[in-house]
């Protein structure tokens, strides 16, 4: 099971979640005896929260282990949820089989993904007509004319007045 999901399934409980609290927002190394006597089920819930990583006993005390938190959010990183090959990490778990689930709302998210798309499919050095632009991009999501138009928005592309020529060009920062 992925270190994430461990985790969340460590603090989804109630109890567990304010033994794990007590352990974090209390004195740096609390023991087992006093968890015990502010929490009735410490026992219980400390040992789901040593299986998971999240606390860990030294000298006699408990205390968390934020280093958990870090190795889980490596984890997630290098997962890459069904996206080609070369798709950022950034923007890989927006594509389930393949291909980009949805459009992004959230413009930061959305632009993020057209940098992606733009670097893996268009040179800057080339002129390109609409069906080269279409193609890749309707190989990747259901609307491939709606990316186009974004990309041209964003000034990741360029296209002449009649629509016959698209380049590539270098986008300002957000």
């Amino acid at each position: 099971m992925e270190p994430s999901h461990v985790i969340v399934k460590a603090l989804a409980d109630p109890e567990r979640l304010r033994v794990f609290a007590d352990i974090v927002l209390g004195e740096p190394g609390t023991s087992v005896t006093d968890l015990k006597a502010r929490h009735p089920r410490a026992e219980k819930a400390l040992h789901r929260l040593f299986e998971s990583g999240l606390v860990i006993r030294e000298d006699g005390k408990v205390r968390a282990a934020p280093e958990a938190f870090k190795a889980a959010a490596a984890a997630a990183r290098e997962a890459r949820p069904d996206a080609p090959p070369g798709v950022s990490l950034e923007v890989a778990h927006l594509y389930s089989n393949g291909r980009i689930t949805a459009r992004p709302v959230n413009r930061r998210t959305r632009v993020a993904l057209l940098r992606d798309l733009a670097d893996r499919h268009f040179a800057f050095d080339r002129v390109y007509t609409e069906q080269e632009i279409n193609e890749p991009l309707a190989a990747e999501f259901e609307d491939p004319l709606q990316l186009r138009r974004d990309l041209i928005d964003e000034l990741l592309l360029e296209r002449n007045l009649d629509g016959s020529e698209y380049r590539r060009r270098e986008a300002p920062p957000i």
